[in-house]
């Protein structure tokens, strides 16, 4: 199973400042397609525990990842797996990696209760400026569309320098978002 370290600056963003980003960093480029199947319980234990669970599928490849707060970033656990299980559908042990499994037991997640709760997907533009990742999202859930920058860094000291430098550079307003799985959930509780 492979664990990732990750450490980002992320901003909500306008439309207008989505275009201008996109503009300065990503002239010559073309947005990529992912959807990410969020993963929980009804009663959303594992959010309730600070984690998100969900499978991205990206160029037909399915990539479960388990978010577990840390004290800087999040550690990210990730494994390939085969298909996902349609929106509603309990997980059966077929759909859960060993490792994976194991972290949500010492968390106490009820595993026969994980259901797929639904999708979002990300038109998403990357590039490497030296001191991270430079991530531009278009997001599309629930009738709902935002765009978000993300900044993906080693240090986080550097790194906010660096992020606060571009928002600051292009006069964009600090504006931190909740991270999407959360923003999913939201809109779907108000929804129901």
């Amino acid at each position: 199973m492979g664990q990732e370290l990750e450490i980002e600056f992320k901003n909500m963003l306008t439309l207008e400042d989505y275009e201008l980003i996109k503009q300065y960093y990503f002239k010559q480029s073309e947005p990529f397609k992912q959807t990410n199947y969020y993963i929980d319980t009804n009663n959303h234990d594992i959010m309730s525990q600070k984690m998100a669970l969900r499978i991205r599928e990206k160029n037909h490849n399915y990539e479960m990842t388990l978010k577990v707060p840390q004290e800087v970033g999040l550690l990210e656990y990730n494994e390939i797996v085969e298909d996902i299980p349609k929106e509603g559908e309990r997980l059966n042990k077929q759909y859960l990696p060993e490792n994976i499994t194991e972290i949500l037991n010492k968390f106490n997640i009820p595993l026969n209760d994980l259901r797929q709760l639904g999708d979002l997907t990300t038109y998403r533009l990357e590039k490497d400026i030296g001191t991270g990742l430079l991530v531009l999202d278009h997001s599309i859930y629930l009738g709902i569309e935002d765009y978000e920058l993300e900044f993906e860094v080693k240090d986080y000291d550097k790194g906010e320098i660096a992020f606060n430098k571009i928002l600051n550079d292009l006069n964009i307003e600090r504006n931190i978002p909740n991270n999407k799985v959360v923003r999913f959930f939201n809109a779907d509780r108000k929804r129901t």
